[in-house]
């Protein structure tokens, strides 16, 4: 017996036809759609300030609304976190739409991750320290959201209570996954080995087309990026899964494509923190079956950390930025003198801004201090940004960008302003209490 897990979102604003090319050329019997990220939590908790859904649209107005009658008649288990900061409004809306067309789905959410008014207490004891600094949270910020990384096990739950559709908020990515493979193996909270490969699959299909050659560093010049194929894990109860991908699909699945996903925002390898196991992607063997399938298996894995993380959303000020673009000759001498004038601006004008930052794209864009300073360029375009408190400061230094254009070096062009808007921040804490999470049938 094996469990084929499809991957059809790996972030909100994926391709909306993803769960389409899913069902025209794949086998399956669960669909995981992943759409949050660490910022989306904020945004999501600002839009539902402003009385728009907390939730993922994407999910309710395109997967819901096109694909849940072949879903349902192929008896394809839906399993999202598109919930958001708000998995009851977005069950009731998909319980909505069903009924729209007849149909009754069993739609199940999983909450409690949500921790705002718990914030006081965890200040407290036993403290909320920074994930990358320990600092302590401070004391005088007042928090839009906060949203810990709930497990798996309660998305078994929801299954094993006859789930059609299970809608989470914030659970950990590999959890999309792992919660299915408890419900159908039955693997134990102990079992920790088959916990760490269901983990490592639930890791490698999360991103969607990453593990089948989307951003892939290697020859992706051989690749077809042309109807690129959505990831399918096929998973066994002794934990050892081959990830392949539709038929007829483009892209490719190969040791290569798979080792670049595995080492995607992982931290420690030989120690991926989750709320329900802590698997060792040092252990895990690769072996390439050919016709776009690699098997993996020898995972490992040890007790789950004490601690939960969570993020923290609070506002923190403002921000804006601009652009101006330089072309040769010295193109990028001339974009670092716009900067130097518009550092000046600030001092001269007095304006309270707490930092900035310059990128020349085209030279040190996407590299940043290990990009070679060398001339010449064609074009530089810089992006110069800066935060701080105030909002009439910020948009007066917007007003600055425009007048470079005849006050400034020559060559310019694609002038912009920037704006103060205002600025969110999530803090990535490492504990929180996670009473009150659960599973609950609607």
């Amino acid at each position: 017996m094996t469990v084929r897990i499809a991957s059809g979102a790996g972030f909100w604003g994926d391709y909306p036809d993803a769960t389409g090319r899913l069902l025209a050329h794949g086998e399956f019997d669960y669909l995981q759609l992943e759409y949050l990220a660490e910022v989306t939590m904020g945004i999501l908790a600002r839009l539902q300030e402003s009385g728009r859904p907390g939730y993922a649209t994407d999910f309710v107005d395109i997967v819901a609304e096109e694909y849940v009658d072949a879903l349902l008649d192929r008896e394809i288990t839906v399993v999202t976190n598109a919930g958001g900061v708000a998995p009851t409004a977005c069950a009731e809306r998909v319980q909505e739409l069903a009924a729209d067309r007849g149909r009754d789905p069993t739609v199940a959410t999983v909450t409690g991750e949500e921790v705002t008014a718990q914030l006081d207490e965890l200040r407290a004891d036993p403290g909320l320290p920074n994930i990358e600094t320990g600092a302590a949270f401070p004391e005088t910020v007042e928090p839009q959201v906060a949203v810990a990384y709930a497990g798996a096990f309660p998305i078994a739950e929801a299954l094993d209570r006859g789930a059609d559709i299970v809608i989470t908020g914030r659970v950990a990515d590999p959890a999309l996954t792992l919660g299915p493979l408890l419900h159908e193996f039955e693997w134990q909270a102990d079992d920790y080995d088959r916990l760490a490969a269901g983990t490592v699959a639930g890791h490698l299909i999360e991103c969607g087309t990453q593990v089948t050659g989307g951003n892939f560093l290697g020859d992706w010049r051989d690749l077809s990026f042309a109807n690129l194929g959505y990831p399918i894990a096929e998973v066994e109860p002794s934990g050892a899964f081959t990830v392949t991908k539709p038929p007829d699909t483009g892209g490719a699945v190969t040791t290569e494509t798979v080792s670049e996903q595995l080492v995607y925002e992982i931290g420690d390898p030989s120690a991926y923190l989750t709320p329900d196991v802590t698997a060792d992607f040092t252990s895990v063997r690769l072996e390439d079956l050919g016709d776009d399938a690699v098997r993996v298996e020898g995972v490992t894995g040890t007790a789950p950390p004490e601690d939960y993380k969570a993020t923290v959303h609070y506002p923190n000020g403002f921000k804006l930025a601009g652009e101006l673009l330089y072309s040769r000759p010295d193109a990028l001498e001339k974009a670092r003198r716009a900067a130097s004038i518009l550092e000046d601006r600030i001092e001269t004008l007095g304006l309270d801004v707490d930092e900035t930052h310059a990128d020349y794209i085209g030279h040190d864009g996407a590299h940043g201090p290990a990009a070679p300073d060398r001339e010449p360029y064609n074009e530089i375009m810089l992006r110069f940004a800066a935060r701080g408190p105030s909002r009439d400061d910020l948009r007066r230094l917007g007003m600055e960008f425009a007048p470079l254009s005849m006050a400034g070096p020559p060559s310019v062009t694609g002038l912009t302003d920037g704006g103060g808007r205002r600025r969110r921040r999530s803090s990535t804490r490492g504990r929180h209490s996670s009473r009150g999470t659960r599973s609950s049938p609607r």
